[in-house]
């Protein structure tokens, strides 16, 4: 059966910490986000896909990095937005958030229908 969920979300730095902010996944490759070199113009949006039963962390590796996240995927989709020193925040699909984390802080980024691997029921087919 078919659910609406968020499949993905889209990010840039506002800041020069960036620079040190690792995306982290638990499918995907690690990458740093960086941001835009020369200080004219807005920095770049990078596309981010997220499946269902994916988490994301984004973490600082010293510095303070400020980015903004916007939702994307499905009309009905949730975004999910723990910090570690933090509120807990849900995007709607379309909805923007700016997130301010200290120095070695994180973000855990997941849609809000994951089931985590060693959750009861984890392998069995819905």
């Amino acid at each position: 059966m078919y659910s609406p969920r968020s499949n993905g979300f889209k990010i840039r730095g506002l800041n020069a910490d960036c620079d040190r902010l690792a995306v982290q996944s638990s499918e995907q490759t690690t990458w740093l986000l960086g941001r835009k070199r020369g200080g004219k113009g807005a920095a770049p949006w990078h596309d981010v896909g997220l499946s269902q039963h994916e988490l994301m962390v984004l973490r600082a590796y010293g510095g303070s990095p400020t980015f903004e996240i916007r939702a994307e995927g499905d009309k009905a989709g949730l975004l999910v937005l723990q910090q570690s020193r933090g509120p807990t925040r849900s995007l709607r699909v379309g909805s923007r958030a700016v997130i301010e984390l200290d120095r070695d802080e994180s973000c855990v980024v997941r849609c809000e229908w994951i089931q985590y691997p060693r959750a009861p029921g984890a392998g069995l087919s819905v």
